[in-house]
């Protein structure tokens, strides 16, 4: 029997921003495993990587495998700098080196204290906004500056590397798979609203992570990158090592 933890923050706690009777992460992946797997949601809307910790108290005693989605609310947290005043570009990438730094301390202590329960652990990356998206609203306090949006989902994707390599590189270092959020997360249709999955991006999220659960060998300790690719107008998961 697994038994599969998602923690993390609004991406897998995505109940309040589904439509009307739809289902949340957690609600899709139980109805796709197998009848005597389980499935608990430890993940909290608007947590932030140092509120994992707290999440992991909760583990049940008979939990198989942690996934890990957060960092999102971090990066959300961090828009107010685009609207700072620098005389360089260079003082502005000075800037960014300080929440790259900042950020790597947080998401290192994050997995070495996950690793510490000693169970399969996999961590997502940062999947890129939907400004465009209608539900625009659910954002408007964050954002720094009046801009288009397609200006923004510009400078949005452009500023979010600087935690997805934090991301890569750190699971790389201790071993753990990663999931690319960014490849799943690949048409209008998988956003509830600018930053929240869809029901649609939601059952894609549960396809990887059963497949995670059941197929990866985590005793291999390499960084496997799962994702889905679109060939031929259809959805398939693969793995890079």
């Amino acid at each position: 029997m697994k038994h599969i933890i998602l923690a993390g923050d609004s991406i897998f706690d995505n109940g309040s921003y589904v439509k009307a009777k739809e289902p949340d992460v957690a609600d899709q992946l139980k109805v796709i495993l197998d009848k005597n797997d389980k499935v608990t949601l430890l993940a909290r809307d608007g947590d932030i990587v140092s509120s994992v910790a707290n999440q992991l108290k909760n583990l049940p005693d008979d939990a198989t495998h942690l996934i890990i989605s957060v960092g999102g609310n971090d990066a959300l947290f961090h828009l107010q700098t685009l609207d700072n005043t620098v005389s360089s570009i260079g003082e502005g990438f000075y800037e960014f080196y300080n929440i790259k730094i900042e950020f790597e301390k947080l998401y290192n202590q994050m997995i070495s204290n996950t690793l510490s329960y000693n169970l399969p652990a996999t961590f997502c990356t940062i999947y890129h906004p939907h400004f465009n998206h209608i539900q625009l609203e659910r954002v408007s306090d964050f954002l720094p500056f009046s801009s288009s949006n397609n200006t923004l989902q510009q400078i949005a994707i452009t500023a979010l590397p600087i935690f997805n390599d934090i991301i890569f590189q750190e699971a790389v270092k201790f071993g753990v798979p990663v999931m690319d959020l960014r490849l799943i997360f690949n048409e209008e249709a998988d956003y509830a609203n600018p930053i929240e999955p869809s029901a649609l991006g939601g059952m894609k999220m549960a396809k990887v992570i059963k497949e995670i659960a059941y197929n990866c060998d985590f005793s291999n300790n390499k960084t496997i990158v799962y994702s889905i690719k679109i060939q031929s107008s259809m959805d398939f998961i693969f793995a890079v090592a």
